[in-house]
């Protein structure tokens, strides 16, 4: 077909336009062939439904950690396996931090007190603001930021030096509230502590 007599045949023309259309789409991609429709699952019926919970089930068990299957996971099966790996980790977590314990002083023993209730709110002296959570502990002189292992009848925990502290001779530390909590300790005591890094 001459080039001139695509002018001359307006139907023509607009049909070969549109073929040439069809091929480069086609081969670009951006047009599905009926080979790539057959190569997809099916997305109607229960088949449908059936293949896209187990392309779920695989995606959410390799998520987390367990192994990849074709079949529908049950919801007792993905509860336990979630379990598992949050076991795991939280295994790993306890490991690296006794790990991280590395005493920079012996065990010493103190006289301490604790502070909280009337506090919550304000500015520690060291940054922050106390909370019912804080695990901190005030001390007179020591840098901020000084990390505190501490032992109370059988408890032991990790505090950060944050706040100036006590006012009362005779007093080593002020247990900040999540301190005292975590050693069930109350009113003024006797504790063995040690600087850690």
């Amino acid at each position: 077909m001459k080039v001139h007599s695509l002018f001359l045949k307006p139907v023509q023309a607009v049909a070969s336009v549109l073929l040439i259309a069809l091929v480069v789409t086609t081969g670009a991609g951006l047009y599905p062939t009926q080979s790539a429709r057959a190569a997809t699952p099916a997305t109607t019926g229960s088949g449908a439904r059936t293949s896209r919970l187990s392309i779920t089930s695989t995606r959410n068990a390799a998520r987390i950690g367990v192994a990849s299957t074709t079949e529908p996971l049950t919801k007792v099966a993905r509860v336990k396996a979630y379990k598992a790996v949050l076991a795991a980790r939280a295994a790993a977590a306890a490991a690296a931090a006794k790990k991280a314990i590395v005493p920079l002083s012996s065990w010493s023993s103190a006289k301490v007190s604790w502070y909280g209730p009337g506090f919550y709110g304000h500015t520690m002296a060291g940054g922050g603001t106390l909370t019912p959570k804080s695990m901190v502990v005030a001390h007179r002189t020591m840098k901020f930021g000084t990390r505190v292992q501490i032992t109370y009848k059988g408890k032991t925990t990790i505090a950060v030096v944050q706040d100036r502290g006590p006012f009362i001779a005779g007093r080593t530390f002020d247990l900040g509230p999540g301190t005292a909590q975590a050693l069930g300790f109350g009113g003024v005591g006797t504790i063995t502590w040690r600087v850690i890094r």
